[in-house]
């Protein structure tokens, strides 16, 4: 194992990286003074693992990061490696090539390599030990140091020979097992505390859980009893409310069928009722109809005239016919004559017709004149003549009317006679229906009044009940919530207090100093630290961490009662409690306060509370602790103060004085403080909970109250409403009845009445129409024959006028029927022309169709004469279909009646439907209150179930056994109660707390069995390793002196030197003293040695240590300073004899060293600060200086 390079990177005055690479043999580092040569052998006993600022030269270790020059910023950090040849496997590291690598942050943060993974100090210190490469070792003798080995003390020389005996190793692992068994005494003090803690708990324990055990077998057995008991209890009332149910289900089926059948009477009566309208319409309607077909038949009877006129007609037509076929019949032997004759009578009628125009225009023009003086007179008499006409038709209307009106007469006054009789019968039921409508209308009107009364005062109470129902509602769950709650926190607080008044959590020494105490055998104790101070909830965990096993510390006044209590706790072996007096304690404070720095809370004591006097007690424990919102800010207060106090983050985790961090879950002792602060915290929550639950609970009680209140007036108002409803409901039958009977006498009445009238106006009518139209013929005869004497007169009055007008008139019309006469004779002759030729063509075919007409009228007339008989029958059967409409109207009427009987009937059963209907209403609220009442027994045990067993019914079927003797359960029932009373207090936790405990104090014997073998094996260990580190120490000191005593004397050129134990029987603690005799002198004190002589002796003690143990490189720091020429050429002469084994370093002014080196690096500072590395073989040395020699010489 040789050292291969170095390489250093900001270290002290090596800003840049530089490397050194060694060989074999010795190489020398040369350089003016402050050049940074020592600044190498620092780096490599830092990067070794040295931990001394001082040995570095230094104040700080952030000291070795190169801090700038005028020239060149600081870096930031520094870095330094020894790569080392380990083909021979000399380090236990499987690499050929092992770099050790170490750096420094200036935020103070550092870490190890190994081959570039990281690795701990401790690894570094176990790779070289025994090596001589150690921080204790021989391999690196600092600048001036070499002197202390023979000038320290006897006790501080022995780290060297140790560690060149080769038992570092070995005293490394003694001292990790001494460490180990002073852990494991400890360790078994605890546990034999414990252990002697538990057997004072398992007795009690014991018979408490018997006990408990007893309790727990008689409580069973009285579970198992008393949910069978209930759930047979249960499953009565079950089939008991499968019976109400039934029962319920079928009086409310019966209850809604007789509301359906009362409903079914009203519908019945409705249309009862309805039915009697519509015979009342149909009587109207038969009456009207009964009226038209009277008036039908007189038409009838008018059409019969009328068709028995066109008979007489078609007869004349016949007549007419018949003549003319007569003529037709004549021979046609003069049919052409007549042509010709009819054709010269055309041309003479011709000449006529002129003649006749032309005398019309001279007449014309003197009738105009006559016309314009006789217009008005020719005016009179049209009009007068007109009338005439109209006279005689009317008269012939007038004697049809006459044979009508006697006829109809008969009729009305058959008809009357029986109307009259139904008068005087429908006004004596009319008068009877009167009176009780009155009465019952009166009644009426009450029981609206008392209705309406009733339903204005239902709606305000049930406006009330339904304001009030929600408010009810949101009340209870409020309410019920709020004392949920309630019970919830004060159910947590009391748990919680329950574990405070038993101090769990705390130590058993603890408890047992405050159970003397709270009896008065311990005086002046106050109680532990969790209990006098008071953090919140925020800040509790933070305290807690802060106050770390300190929370359990207990207060007293004064050093007496701390005495007493520790006598009682050794007297009793009751384990170690930490006391603090309040006379003897002081509070102090944090002189740093970090108030501006980011994360920043407080200071621990500033974050509590407590009473004045224990002031210094909270002082103490947590005025120099300072608490940070989280882990980064409480770093940088941290580092930024120098890690001068301890910071504690929120979240518990702290960043100790010196700077390691603690983290993790919570430490032992977490929850004391804040199990104090959460119950007061729940009890305060559980207080206003409770108070608010009160307020909810009263408001919900009054709202009760007051729906209770107007629950029951609602319900008293319905009652009532009902009851007036059905009086209405009666009553307004009752009204409606006699409403109808008095409509349907009031509407017959009327009927007949209108009828007596209208058949008195018929028959006053028909008189004054028969006597009218006889009077009215005899006058508009009068009138007929005045009219036509008046035409006359007035005819003859303007005779002379009228005579010319006339001549003139008549001279005209007959010129103009001569004309028209001679055209119509034309025409006529024209037409007689074609009939001749026609009848000459087809003479019998005219007279064919002349039969034929005469036989269409024939056909006709016997068509009219049966219709004749069919108008005739037809009004008879109209009459006859008149006289039995009063039949239809009297069966109606009869109808009507056995209606309104029906409905009579039908009223009077629906008033006992609704009697049954409200016995059935009873019956259901009988029936429901009962079931309420049963369901009410079956929650209850329910309820119960919960409460004390927390079963649901499900779950207690699955367990519970069923009761065969009911009597008998009970009684066993009653008889465990009383023997679970005998037992009095039982603490049902005891057989899990013995379970617990037992079980804990066979572990903690196991443990202090465990314990008590493994301190006896460290205890052999420590013995074995001791045996062994005394035989190879002493073998290896007696070849360390051997070679002293040969070394000395090769240096000093004579003389003696020696080593000593200074205390034989102590091998491993023994000082190590030097005898040292330099030729030709006598030393009694080492004081007495010059310089140079003590540095020799230490050399010569330096090469018999490597003579007997080699290190693999040793660095050599001008450890030759105080020697003159001649032994400084012996101490090179001497290293070149040890370079076979042992690789040198040596840092060195001398001449000599550096002639005898085989690498030669020269260190210089051109850069004020800044070192820089130059390397030259110690050929080229010796050349250039044999050159120069050379040069003087000649």
């Amino acid at each position: 194992m040789i050292l291969k390079a170095l390489e250093l990177h900001g270290f002290k005055s090596f800003p840049d990286k530089t490397v050194l690479n060694f060989s074999d043999g010795i190489t020398a580092v040369v350089g003016p003074n402050g050049s940074g040569k020592s600044n190498i052998s620092d780096a490599i006993r830092w990067v070794l693992g040295e931990q001394s600022n001082k040995a570095l030269r230094g104040d700080k270790m952030e000291d070795v990061i190169f801090n700038g020059t005028a020239l060149r910023k600081p870096v930031g950090f520094a870095e330094v490696s020894l790569i080392i040849s380990n083909t021979d496997r000399a380090l236990d590291f499987d690499a050929d090539d092992v770099k050790v690598t170490r750096r420094c942050y200036r935020s103070g943060a550092g870490e190890y390599l190994i081959n570039n993974a990281s690795v701990r100090l401790k690894d570094i210190q176990m790779l070289f030990m025994n090596t001589g490469l150690g921080r204790d070792g021989y391999s690196i003798i600092g600048q001036g140091r070499i002197e202390d080995i023979v000038s320290s003390k006897s006790q501080e020389r022995r780290e060297i020979f140790e560690e060149a005996a080769g038992i570092a190793k070995y005293r490394y692992h003694k001292n990790e097992a001494e460490r180990r068994l002073a852990a494991a005494e400890e360790n078994l003090v605890r546990l034999r505390d414990i252990l002697q803690e538990l057997e004072s708990r398992v007795g009690p324990l014991a018979q408490q859980c018997e006990k408990a055990k007893q309790y727990l077998t008689l409580a069973g057995e009285k579970k198992e009893l008393e949910i069978g008991l209930w759930l047979r209890t249960m499953n009565a009332s079950r089939s008991v409310l499968r019976e109400l149910d039934a029962k319920l289900e079928l009086a409310r089926t019966q209850y809604e069928d007789a509301g359906a059948a009362q409903e079914q009477f009203e519908e019945e009566i409705e249309q009862i009722a309805a039915a009697a309208q519509q015979l009342t319409v149909q009587m109207d309607d038969i009456r009207r109809q009964s009226q038209l077909l009277i008036e039908q038949a007189a038409q009838e009877d008018s059409r019969a005239a009328v068709l028995r006129n066109d008979i007489t007609h078609n007869e004349e037509n016949i007549a007419r016919i018949e003549g003319e076929i007569a003529d037709s019949e004549t021979g046609d032997a003069h049919i052409d004559g007549d042509i010709a004759a009819k054709h010269a009578e055309i041309e003479e009628k011709n000449a006529a017709i002129h003649a006749a125009e032309q005398q019309q225009l001279s007449l014309s023009e003197q009738m105009e004149e006559l016309s314009r003086a006789g217009e008005a007179a020719a005016g009179e008499v049209q009009a007068l003549s007109e009338k005439a006409a109209a006279l005689a038709l009317q008269l012939s209307d007038l004697r049809v009317q006459v044979s009508t009106g006697d006829s109809t007469l008969a009729e009305i006054t058959l008809r009357l006679s029986q109307v009259t009789a139904a008068v005087a019968l429908k006004t004596a039921q009319s008068s009877t229906a009167d009176e009780q409508l009155c009465a019952v209308e009166k009644e009426l009107a009450a029981c609206n009044e008392q209705v309406e009364s009733l339903q204005n005062t239902v709606g305000g109470y049930q406006m009330r009940y339904d304001a009030r129902i929600g408010k009810v509602d949101a009340a209870k769950a409020q309410a019920d919530k709020l004392t949920l709650d309630a019970e919830e926190k004060s159910r947590r607080a009391r748990l919680l207090e329950e574990l405070e008044r038993n101090l769990d959590g705390f130590a058993q020494s603890v408890k047992a100093v405050m159970k003397e105490a709270g009896r008065g055998a311990l005086r002046g104790i106050h109680g532990p630290v969790s209990r006098l101070i008071h953090a919140q909830a925020d800040y509790a965990l933070a305290i807690e961490t802060a106050l770390g096993a300190a929370a359990q510390n207990l207060v007293c006044d004064r050093d007496e009662d701390a005495k007493r209590a520790i006598r009682f706790l050794k007297e009793t072996h009751g384990g170690r409690v930490t006391f603090l007096p309040l006379s003897n304690i002081r509070g102090t404070r944090l002189r740093e306060q970090p108030s501006g720095e980011a994360g920043f809370v407080g200071i621990a004591a500033d974050l509590v509370t407590y009473e004045p006097q224990y002031a210094d007690i909270a002082e103490s424990l947590l005025g120099r602790t300072v608490i940070a919102e989280d882990m980064d800010d409480a770093t940088a207060i941290a580092r930024k103060y120098g890690y001068k106090f301890r910071v504690v983050t929120l979240d518990g985790q702290v960043v100790n004085a010196g700077g390691s961090l603690t983290g993790g879950s919570s430490i032992k002792g977490a929850g004391l403080l804040s199990r104090r602060a959460e119950i007061e915290k729940l009890q305060a929550e559980a207080k206003t909970l409770t108070a608010k639950a009160k307020e909810a609970t009263d408001t919900y009680e009054q709202l009760k109250r007051d729906i209770a209140a107007v629950e029951a007036a609602l319900t008293g108002a319905k009652g009532e409403l009902v009851t007036a409803g059905e009086d209405r409901i009666r009553c307004e039958g009752e009204v409606r009845r006699l409403r109808e009977q008095t409509a349907a006498n009031r509407a017959a009445l009327e009927e007949h009445t209108a009828e007596i009238a209208a058949l008195q106006e018929r028959a006053a009518a028909a008189k004054a129409q028969a006597a009218d139209a006889t009077a009215k013929i005899e006058k508009v005869t009068a009138e007929k024959e005045a009219v036509e004497a008046e035409i006359e007169s007035r005819s003859g009055g303007r005779r002379a006028l009228a005579e010319q007008r006339e001549a003139l008139s008549a001279a005209i019309a007959q010129a103009r029927l001569d004309a028209l006469a001679a055209a119509k004779e034309i025409e006529g002759i024209r037409q007689a022309i074609e009939a001749l030729e026609a009848r000459r063509a087809d003479a019998g075919g005219h007279r064919a169709a002349l039969g034929e007409q005469i036989n269409a009228l024939k056909d006709m007339n016997a068509a009219i004469a049966a219709q004749v008989g069919e108008t005739e029958k037809a009004a008879a059967t109209l009459r006859e279909k008149a006289q039995g409409a009063t039949k239809d109207i009297e069966e109606l009427i009869a109808k009507r009646q056995e209606g309104e009987a029906e409905q009579t009937a039908l009223r009077r059963r629906s008033r006992e439907k609704n009697e049954e209907r409200e016995h059935l209403g009873q019956e259901v609220a009988r029936l429901e209150e009962k079931q309420v009442s049963v369901q009410k027994q079956t929650d209850d045990l329910t309820r119960r179930l919960y409460e004390e067993y927390e079963l649901t019914r499900m779950e207690a079927e699955a367990v519970a056994k069923p009761i065969e003797d009911v009597g008998a359960a009970n009684r066993r029932v009653t008889e465990l109660k009383n023997k679970i009373r005998a037992l009095g207090n039982v603490n049902v936790g005891a057989i899990e707390e013995y379970a617990e405990v037992n079980e804990r104090y066979q572990f903690m014997k196991t443990n202090v069995e465990d314990v008590e073998t493994s301190r006896n094996e460290l205890l052999r260990q420590i013995e074995d390793l001791t045996v062994h580190m005394r035989e190879i120490f002493l073998e290896r000191f007696k070849q360390i002196n051997y070679y002293y005593g040969i070394v000395f004397s090769e240096i000093f050129g004579g003389g003696k030197g020696e080593l000593k134990l200074s205390d034989p029987d102590d091998i491993l603690g023994s000082g190590i003293e030097m005898y040292i005799q330099p030729p030709g002198k006598v030393i009694l004190n080492l004081a007495a040695l010059s310089g140079g002589e003590k540095a020799l002796a230490a050399i010569a003690l330096l090469f018999a240590i490597l003579k007997v143990t080699p290190s693999p490189f040793c660095v050599l720091d001008e450890i030759e300073a105080a020697l003159d020429d001649v032994n400084v050429d012996r101490y090179a002469a001497y290293l070149r004899r040890m370079c076979d084994k042992t690789q040198f370093i040596a840092i060195t002014h001398r001449r000599g060293t550096m002639e005898e080196a085989d690498t030669l690096y020269g260190v210089t500072m051109q850069e004020r600060g800044v070192s820089k590395l130059l390397e030259l073989r110690a050929s080229e040395v010796e050349e250039k200086l044999g050159l120069k020699l050379q040069q003087q010489n000649g």
